[in-house]
């Protein structure tokens, strides 16, 4: 007897207690919300590096995310840190702008950044006139040095390295023994600053000086080109056959269909900008509920839920307890972050689905996930007793909710 009217004021503080800290905890998730996201649609964001930062905008041109560091190049990585070019530094952050891997060894213009599929990292160097791939452990595993100002490498599915030459006006491919095995020569003054090796085998390449941007063939043949831009810095073919194009004279980023008519564009805190690239907005994926699957009744169970954001934003955790009741959105969290425990009592026997989903800031959710709990026992409140009919009379949604 003593025990279960234990268990019953356990409960009873709970679900009282739910009432209290919801509203404050749904707060902060708003606050958090209007802070990293600014209405961000499920879709793509573009992500920017300029003179005075990196930033990351969405379809809608509003900022989502900032670095506050000039760069020419980064990238966005698989694990949601974003890889970083300035000046005499490589640099690796995560979302909150803690740095987790740093290169600057003999560094003095990195022009270009790319991390490799078996981890290493690819610099390029301006003013060294090298292209060096690094690993983890800062040890130089391939270089090419005796370039002619290389602003930018790429390497391809095929093993070799795509280079552009910007003062000698050359796109050269080589080979792992530094060999070249394919080039293109748009000549002195044409100033290439970018080349990216498409799915069809041809090559996008922008030529800043000469002002267009064009894609050849593996013969050198212009199969598209657009003329008439401002300075053009980067181009990016997108998965839609549109080309995004970084205008550094213009200071905006747009997006051209292939008649050359612009689409998307963004122009807003951009300041001589050197390189974009487009990115998708994962959906956040499932989450796992790890806690007991039996009990009894009145007695409080605690759960925990842990969920992962691929674009590495902050996530929200809500949870649904099977019986009516839910904990509404709970947040911020890291991505990969438990939540604290997410305790609750079930007053009436049966199977219960416990749900649970996650949403990101930019309110994209995932789908849900599903834990059973059995509650086997049910025995009757004692409403009788004088304590209970006090907690009763002032909280009758208590009596309702406990079934009686």
């Amino acid at each position: 007897m003593q025990k279960k009217i234990i268990g019953i004021f356990v409960c009873i503080i709970l679900i009282t207690g739910a009432f209290v800290l919801v509203p404050r905890i749904m707060s902060i998730a708003n606050r958090t919300s209007d802070s990293y996201c600014y209405n961000m649609q499920s879709g793509f964001t573009t992500l920017i590096s300029d003179g005075n930062d990196v930033i990351e905008v969405n379809d809608n041109g509003e900022m989502v995310w900032d670095y506050l560091l000039g760069s020419i190049d980064s990238e966005r990585l698989e694990n949601g840190n974003t890889l970083i070019g300035s000046g005499l530094l490589v640099k690796e952050i995560d979302f909150l702008g803690n740095t987790v891997w740093l290169y600057g060894t003999d560094l003095l213009v990195v022009s270009d950044v790319e991390r490799l599929e078996n981890n290493n990292t690819l610099i390029t160097d301006f003013s060294k006139n090298f292209v060096r791939e690094v690993d983890f452990n800062f040890s130089i595993v391939w270089e090419i040095t005796g370039l002619s100002s290389p602003m930018d490498a790429e390497r391809l599915e095929n093993g070799n390295t795509l280079i552009v030459n910007n003062l000698n006006g050359r796109v050269i491919e080589v080979d792992n023994s530094c060999n070249i095995v394919w080039e293109y020569a748009s000549g002195v003054g044409s100033g290439p600053t970018d080349a990216e090796r498409l799915s069809n085998s041809n090559t996008l390449i922008t030529e800043q000086l000469n002002d267009r941007v064009i894609e050849v063939d593996s013969s050198g043949n212009i199969v598209w080109e657009l003329t008439g831009l401002a300075k053009p810095r980067d181009a990016e073919r997108l998965e839609n056959g549109n080309t995004l194009i970084v205008e550094f004279n213009n200071h905006s980023v747009i997006e051209v269909d292939n008649a050359g008519n612009v689409v998307w564009s963004y122009q807003e805190d951009l300041y001589n900008p050197n390189d974009a690239e487009r990115l998708p907005n994962y959906d956040p994926l499932i989450p796992d509920i790890t806690g007991p699957d039996n009990g009894r009744v009145n007695i409080p169970y605690s759960y925990i839920i842990t969920g992962e954001d691929p674009n590495g934003y902050y996530i929200f955790y809500w949870v649904d307890w099977g019986d009516g009741l839910n904990t509404g959105w709970r947040g911020p969290y890291l991505s990969g972050t438990p939540t604290t425990p997410q305790t609750h009592c079930w007053t009436t026997k049966g199977i219960y689905t416990i749900k649970a989903k996650i949403k990101d800031v930019c309110d994209v959710e995932s789908d849900w996930a599903s834990f059973e709990i059995t509650i086997p026992r049910n025995k009757a409140f004692l409403t009788s007793q004088p304590i209970l009919q006090w907690f009763f009379e002032r909280f009758p949604i208590l009596k309702h909710l406990m079934g009686n």
